[in-house]
């Protein structure tokens, strides 16, 4: 199973619940069989283009959200991105990136 059919199975899964659908539900909206949501959701089916645009308008988000993956590393990853990117900022862009976290956290 790749990484990739798992992030986006879990993807739809967190939208679909926080939407308070079931699977039956998101079946019934896409007109794809719920066992197939099921296994889309548990990472072992990749969904065609096709029932990925119906997910995606049953759930009410934009295709490309259900790529959307980021938010699902845990906090050292998040952290080692965080440096990364302050590693290569510019002056201006740490200066602006202090702004906003003090703004968030303060």
């Amino acid at each position: 199973m790749s990484e990739l059919k798992k992030l986006l199975g879990k993807r739809i899964r967190e939208i679909r619940i926080a939407k308070n659908l079931t699977q039956e539900d998101l079946s019934e909206l896409t007109e794809i069989g719920a066992s197939s949501i099921s296994k889309i959701e548990s990472g072992h089916f990749h969904p065609t283009d096709d029932n990925l645009e119906k997910i995606a308008k049953a759930l009410n988000v934009e295709p490309y959200k259900l790529y959307m993956f980021n938010h699902q590393k845990d906090t050292k990853e998040l952290l080692q991105d965080i440096q990364t990117m302050l590693n290569k900022a510019t002056d201006e862009e740490i200066k602006l990136a202090y702004k906003v976290l003090s703004g968030i956290i303060d």
